[in-house]
């Protein structure tokens, strides 16, 4: 019983570990809110003028995503995540 108990609590940590460490937070929607917060901002540029001129972006991305259910943040966080590292490995030509 003890050995079932802990590989549960693994599988728990492996599954939900990279969302806590990268986003501070277990909840896929919210971690898909900061997601589209940060990569606004860095397409942006100009970061603080962004957030003057609109509000603070993670809280305008939760609006946004609220309606969804966790199936479908959890799958746009995963395209999210492909989408950037098809990116690093092939980067935009200017």
């Amino acid at each position: 019983m003890r050995y079932l108990a802990s590989v549960l609590v693994a599988i728990q940590l492996v599954a939900l570990g990279p969302l806590y460490y990268f986003y501070g937070q277990v909840d896929p929607c919210r971690a898909l809110a900061k997601e589209i917060a940060v990569r606004a901002e860095a397409a942006g540029g100009i970061g603080n003028t962004i957030e003057d001129a609109l509000g603070d972006l993670e809280v305008n991305a939760r609006k946004d995503v609220a309606d969804q259910s966790t199936g479908e943040c959890v799958g746009q966080l995963f395209a999210n995540w492909t989408d950037r590292a098809a990116e690093e490995v092939k980067p935009k030509k200017k």
